[in-house]
């Protein structure tokens, strides 16, 4: 069910679309773990392994000391090992992807992973994107950093710009950076969201009907 927020922030793609104007949809910008592929990171499982840990993981790793900083490191590069190994595509994702391919638009990922498990993750399920903005390249989401550095990858402008993701963090940072959000609401963390999204869908087969309708100023 694809259902559009009424969201008062003034920015361009807010505009363009409440107004009706048409607007291309340049780039298609993903979360990866819980939106491209089944959540497997078990956040509140990692934080008891390293102890101590409250409210976002990476935030909180900033304030430790270097040698607790670097145990919960190795801690977290474990877990997203093995969630890279264990990935499996979410329904719907791989037909998304291939007829986004088709439509000539450009692909991102934005995650708060690291580089080497984004890579792997796509290395097994055979994905090939345009432009990755990962934890090592600057700050992370809710940041609007990582849609714009991924957007100047993709040589596209956030405007021109859809993030899909399936937790609070991907819609803010999609909104701070000017680009369109999307909610993936395929969990439980992901409901309680909506206000914050643009769009909210339920299935991957929904997003391609969302982008003819905003690019025909339908929605």
């Amino acid at each position: 069910m694809i259902v559009k927020h009424e969201n008062t922030d003034l920015d361009p793609s807010y505009l363009s679309t409440y107004y009706g104007l048409m607007m291309k949809v340049a780039a298609v910008i993903f979360d990866l773990d819980g939106t491209l592929t089944k959540p497997y990171l078990d956040f509140n499982r990692i934080r008891e392994e390293i102890g101590s840990v409250q409210g976002p993981l990476l935030e909180a790793m900033e304030k430790m000391t270097p040698k607790d900083r670097r145990r919960a490191e190795d801690i977290l590069h474990r877990h997203e090992r093995e969630a890279a190994e264990n990935s499996e595509l979410n329904p719907g994702v791989w037909e998304l992807l291939r007829e986004l391919k088709k439509q000539d638009r450009r692909l991102g990922i934005v995650t708060r992973n690291r580089r080497g498990s984004v890579q792997r993750v796509c290395q097994i399920h055979d994905l090939v994107f345009e432009g990755i903005t990962c934890r090592e390249d600057g700050p992370a989401k809710p940041d609007p950093f990582a849609v714009l550095h991924v957007c100047e990858q993709l040589n596209v402008a956030p405007e021109e710009s859809m993030v899909v993701g399936d937790y609070l963090f991907d819609l803010q940072s999609a909104r701070r950076a000017g680009a369109k959000c999307v909610l993936y609401r395929s969990q439980d963390h992901s409901w309680g969201h909506e206000e914050e999204a643009d769009y909210v869908i339920d299935h991957f087969n929904e997003l391609l009907t969302l982008i003819a309708d905003i690019e025909n100023g339908k929605r």
